[in-house]
């Protein structure tokens, strides 16, 4: 039997990288989903391609409000939530730690901390409902070590492992599973743009300088990132909690 099917799980950040890669895995093994990402239209031509057992919204994950209209969504449309992949993130503006001023900062965290805050306070009464499920969030690699000139997404990503670590032992006794993904450089949108601020109209060389720090000599790919969210959001994961898996081809190894 397959470990997510006729689960239903909620995904931000659905509309491409990631989070569609993971939505396209999930549907494929059973599951039922939301998909939520800041404009509709992306989420909602994945549904559509999706068919059965998908729904689409709009959700601003820095929104309180918008977290707990998500989950209550979820729960209306399919009569319960099981897992919620608090997938969404922003890498910010990239610069030296001196340059960067409140509102990159604010930005950062209210998208990639509080984002992950609320969610994780939206779902637990639906997870309570459920009798337990998972909770599983991206970090990064910039959540174990630095990263020069991301002081804001480096710190954001610090921060989600501490989230996680404290949910994971508050709620295990109910049967509540908290963990994280860490994706090391991957080869999609967000890589491209941190590429091209570290030094614009040299993505490439960038892109270089960090595949020579992998011992796998690539970035991972979308699916390789979903294969393993697949995985903790499954029954299959059933002991595994307050852990953070890394998903980087070697690049913490060394």
């Amino acid at each position: 039997m397959k470990a997510v099917d006729g689960k239903v799980i909620v995904i931000t950040g659905a509309a491409g990288g990631i989070g569609e890669a993971t939505a396209r895995h999930l549907h494929a093994q059973g599951a039922r989903l939301l998909l939520t990402d800041r404009e509709l239209d992306g989420v909602q031509r994945l549904a559509e391609e999706l068919g059965e057992g998908t729904a689409a919204m709009a959700v601003d994950v820095s929104s309180q409000a918008d977290n707990e209209a998500m989950i209550r969504e979820a729960e209306s449309h399919f009569g319960a939530v099981h897992g919620v992949f608090l997938n969404a993130g922003i890498e910010g503006r990239a610069g030296p730690l001196e340059a960067a001023d409140d509102s990159v900062w604010e930005q950062v965290l209210a998208v990639n901390v509080h984002g992950v805050r609320y969610g994780i306070q939206a779902a637990l009464p639906a997870l309570r409902r459920a009798g337990g499920g998972s909770l599983l969030i991206t970090s990064s690699v910039a959540g174990v070590r630095g990263a020069a000139g991301l002081s804001p997404y480096v710190s954001s990503k610090h921060a989600v492992m501490g989230l996680m670590r404290t949910a994971a032992a508050e709620l295990g006794a109910e049967g509540i599973r908290v963990n994280c993904v860490n994706p090391g450089p991957v080869d999609n949108r967000m890589m491209r743009s941190i590429e091209d601020q570290v030094s614009p109209g040299h993505g490439d060389e960038v892109k270089q300088g960090f595949t020579a720090r992998i011992p796998l000599g690539r970035y991972v790919s979308n699916d390789e990132v979903a294969a393993v969210a697949v995985f903790l959001l499954s029954d299959a994961a059933s002991g595994i909690t307050g852990s953070n898996y890394m998903v980087d081809g070697g690049m913490t190894a060394h």
